[in-house]
């Protein structure tokens, strides 16, 4: 009997773990905003007096900055688990995207900009159904 080599991970799952690959880099960026959390906080409050209420930004804070580093540091190792074709990789992702948007929703309450996050999510989702069987942890044996 002959195991069967798992298939490549498509290009479409490479361009979506890419991106949010470099999503999660921007994400790390935050760690030198710790410092300036104050500076960001005056150019907060200009810019929300010369904006509608519905498009104010919240305070950031600590909390959510450390939280923010937290999501991109554990999104981006789930993204190099997805490359290396390991299903954990995929329950971390999406567990990490649900974690993130309810956090979202209990911050800074329901805003219709948050089912724009959901697109990445959905179509990694959708990608990764259509390669299903390079993600199982069942060999698949043919008989010679």
């Amino acid at each position: 009997m002959e195991t069967v080599k798992k298939p490549k991970v498509g290009a479409w799952i490479k361009t979506l773990c890419i991106l949010q690959l470099i999503g999660s880099v921007f994400g790390l960026w935050s760690i030198r905003s710790f410092s300036k959390i104050d500076e960001l906080n005056d150019a907060r409050e200009i810019t929300n007096n010369a904006l509608p209420k519905a498009l104010q930004v919240p305070e950031i804070t600590t909390l959510s900055l450390t939280v923010g580093l937290l999501f991109s540091i554990i999104l981006g190792i789930s993204v190099i688990l997805i490359l290396r074709k390991m299903e954990l990789g995929i329950y971390i992702y999406f567990t990490v995207v649900v974690a993130q948007i309810v956090y979202t929703l209990v911050s800074t309450g329901f805003k219709w900009t948050i089912l724009g996050s959901l697109i990445m999510p959905v179509l990694m989702g959708i990608f990764i159904w259509k390669k299903k069987e390079i993600f199982s942890t069942q060999e698949k044996n043919i008989e010679a």
